[in-house]
């Protein structure tokens, strides 16, 4: 019998049921700096995502078409939508709205959500788009719903060393109290507080540690294991698997040593042509 330690609780057995809607030629899917109420995933058709900026010319950032999902960031980190999106022919959509895929999230393990929403600050970061942070120190904060099954959580002192730039990577750190300091290339480049994750990106995509994490004061963890983060990874939905992937190989591609960053078309995620479902239900 598998470790049920990362099961999800009960999901209906039938899915909420989608929505199909057409948008004509210069409709607006979504306005920047909106609350976000869905996603959609191009079904066909073409939309433009476009900047607007105060006082100049609205920018075109990336132009996408059949398989593209988008709206999914303000779901998952309940964030204002970051750009428009604008039909810029017949455009043919499938709605994902919030309740479904909150409900996805509120569903599985807790550390799938911090896993996502870590992954997403360091993608607005990456593009200029301020990060929604979770507020820190709020609630429970463990791995599982059953705070029984939390397995190792341990008190460091202030300067102990987590790990280290450059080392592989074998755990994934919850901190429950104190500070965190992340160093890369000598400098801190950022400082996390209760409820947030670190050492993620290694374990996920079995890299090297980007950066060093020192703690700055004393600190509380729970340190998770990769066979863990791999498990919960495995319990999610078919969509949540393949955004936490996405997001994972968009803040790699922007470590140091890549030769490009990531143009804007990269950073919407995509369904694979062969992957397209008949029904959103297909990718829940």
């Amino acid at each position: 019998m598998s470790d049920s330690r990362f099961q999800p609780v009960h999901r209906p057995s039938t899915p909420p049921a989608s929505r199909r809607r057409r948008f004509a030629p210069g409709e607006i899917l979504m306005r920047q700096g909106d609350p976000g109420h869905s996603a959609w995933l191009i079904e066909s058709g073409d939309v433009d995502v476009i900047l607007e900026r105060p006082g100049d010319k609205p920018v075109r950032l990336s132009h996408l078409s059949r398989g593209a999902l988008v709206g999914e960031m303000a779901l998952i980190d309940q964030g204002p939508r970051s750009a428009t999106v604008r039909a810029a022919n017949t455009v043919v959509a499938t709605e994902l709205g919030h309740e479904t895929f909150r409900r996805m999230i509120d569903t599985a393990p807790p550390l799938a959500n911090y896993i996502l929403t870590s992954l997403l600050a360091a993608i607005r970061r990456l593009y200029g788009i301020p990060p929604c942070e979770r507020s820190e120190g709020s609630g429970d904060i463990r791995s599982q719903h059953n705070y029984a099954r939390v397995l190792n959580r341990r008190p460091f002192r202030e300067g102990h060393c987590f790990f280290k730039e450059g080392e592989l990577a074998s755990h994934v750190y919850l901190i429950q109290s104190g500070r965190i300091g992340i160093v890369q290339g000598g400098t801190r480049i950022a400082e996390l507080g209760a409820g947030r994750l670190f050492g993620e990106l290694g374990v996920l995509l079995n890299v090297p540690r980007a950066g060093t994490a020192l703690a700055l004061e004393q600190t509380t963890c729970e340190i998770i294991l990769r066979s863990d983060v791999e498990q919960v990874i495995g319990t999610l939905p078919p969509i949540l698997r393949t955004l936490t992937r996405f997001y994972a190989g968009q803040v790699a591609r922007s470590r140091p040593g890549h030769a490009a960053k990531p143009k804007a078309e990269a950073m919407v995620p995509h369904v694979p042509e062969g992957e397209m479902p008949g029904e959103m239900d297909d990718l829940l």
